[in-house]
């Protein structure tokens, strides 16, 4: 493995990543906003919100970055945190492009994580990495985020995983539908359940390194190649902990809970294929939901 910076990598993403990167042989640093003294990384400190600069030389001397900056849609939006949600993936990328572009020695590879977002809300049929990008707040921010990617060096390979909903026992969303799942509640909007393309964060990392050591480039489909309905998620999960759901909220009351983020974290969904990863070879660890889980939740009960 090759000399990495990952941006964002104290999140739980990215200490999957780190811990992959190193068990293969290669060396890490982390940027991130805080140091962190629990962190066993080299760590470079740095404001992605873009009311100031990255200095080229902080990121000369790596082959590989990483950008997997980006605060999450799970919480309840006020109109200062979608300002934050913006800013901390289209600016923070900005602010790294910038960076390499200045560089006396560029990386070989940047890695710009988006989200399967990019899609919209489908409710039928289902979406790979030609379909076009949809028409909603989180569509228009990921074509934003990879844009801005995209003003990169061409002498700079360019891979953009659009990751789904990342499930990991330690963070993401898994922690969150256990506790709804043990209390006997799921999502419904109007009868509907919206498909859920996941996957699980052990093959999110290390489709990553796949594909980097393969050398390709453009967008990737990060997801498990069996996405499922939210109920059907639901009751998997509540199954394998003995429990069953009972109550189905609606959008009205997930609204008052978790604010206009609900919208898009749970109610909104796309049946989305990794065509391009299955196409090129990548085998997934945990293909499928009931694996998954049963991986999950060996510490979890």
């Amino acid at each position: 493995m090759v000399n990495t910076l990952i941006v964002g990598g104290s999140g739980f993403i990215g200490k999957h990543l780190s811990k992959k990167i190193k068990e293969s042989g290669g060396e890490v640093a982390i940027l991130t906003r805080e140091s962190n003294p629990s962190i066993p990384y080299k760590q470079i400190t740095w404001d992605p919100t873009g009311r100031g600069e990255l200095p080229s030389k902080e990121i000369e001397g790596y082959e590989l970055i990483v950008n997997l900056s980006g605060a999450g849609i799970d919480k309840k939006w006020s109109e200062p945190y979608k300002k934050e949600i913006i800013e901390s993936r289209v600016k923070s990328t900005e602010l790294l492009v910038n960076a390499i572009n200045s560089a006396e020695v560029q990386p070989k590879y940047f890695v710009n994580v988006s989200a399967i977002g990019y899609y919209g809300d489908i409710e039928e049929g289902s979406v790979d990495e030609e379909s076009k990008p949809g028409n909603d707040y989180l569509a228009d921010l990921c074509v934003r985020w990879e844009d801005e990617a995209r003003k990169v060096s061409k002498n700079v390979k360019l891979l953009i995983p659009r990751f789904g909903v990342v499930l990991g026992k330690d963070g993401g969303a898994f922690p969150q539908l256990l506790r709804g799942a043990k209390t006997g509640v799921s999502f419904n909007l109007k009868g509907k359940s919206s498909w859920k393309s996941w996957v699980h964060v052990e093959d999110a990392v290390s489709s990553i390194i796949f594909m980097t050591q393969a050398g390709f480039e453009g967008p990737f489909n990060v997801v498990s190649p069996n996405p499922l309905k939210m109920d059907g998620l639901m009751n998997l999960i509540a199954g394998e902990i003995g429990k069953k759901i009972r109550i189905r909220m609606g959008p009205s009351m997930a609204n008052i809970m978790l604010g206009e983020g609900s919208k898009y974290s749970v109610f909104s969904g796309q049946k989305v294929l990794p065509k391009r990863l299955l196409d090129l070879g990548f085998s997934f660890k945990y293909p499928g939901i009931q694996e998954t889980l049963s991986d999950l939740l060996k510490e979890s009960n």
